[in-house]
């Protein structure tokens, strides 16, 4: 199911397993998003009666898959980059640019997690409308993402291997 390790280190073997179970979870929370929507769907057009709960639920589990991929996306350098400027330097330049993306990488999760947090304390008494669970459960995602943001860039840094940029570039060519 999943290719074996490459992973060097205890760092690396544990960020490697993270990136696994986010992987798998995220598999999980997409076939809930598919099953809810349709239904969704079904229930809307065939029996004319749309289920209360099960936009509401497919938005939840977007939100949280979300923040998993972001993670477990962060370990490979599967984002989104821009390496115009990275090429054009020399490589000591180079690592020292690495490590501000890096220190800007946890700065924004830290910030985000603790928005997240305050949002998550702000409305933990109110409940959705369609799954009458508390709205902390929605926002407790970006406090969740951002800790497993950290996490990763954390391990690839302890395990000796900076996150790599996709340079948009197909390896395999």
């Amino acid at each position: 199911m999943f290719e074996p390790s490459t992973a060097t280190n205890g760092w690396q073997r544990t960020a490697e397993r993270i990136e696994q179970v986010l992987d798998l979870v995220n598999a999980g929370l997409l076939a809930v998003m598919v099953i809810t929507l349709s239904w969704q769907v079904f229930g809307r057009y065939v029996l004319s009666h749309a289920p209360s709960w099960s936009e509401e639920l497919a938005r939840f589990s977007l939100a949280w898959m979300t923040m998993f991929a972001a993670a477990a996306a962060l370990r490979n350098g599967q984002h989104i980059s821009v390496t115009t400027l990275l090429a054009a330097v020399p490589p000591r330049v180079q690592q020292v640019l690495m490590v501000l993306r890096d220190l800007c990488i946890l700065a924004t999760a830290a910030i985000f997690g603790w928005s997240g947090l305050q949002f998550a304390m702000m409305n933990a008494t109110q409940e959705s409308a369609g799954l009458e669970v508390s709205m902390a459960v929605p926002y407790a995602s970006l406090v969740v993402g951002a800790l497993l943001l950290i996490v990763q860039l954390t391990l690839s840094r302890l395990g000796g291997t900076p996150i790599p940029v996709d340079d948009g570039e197909d390896p395999t060519t």
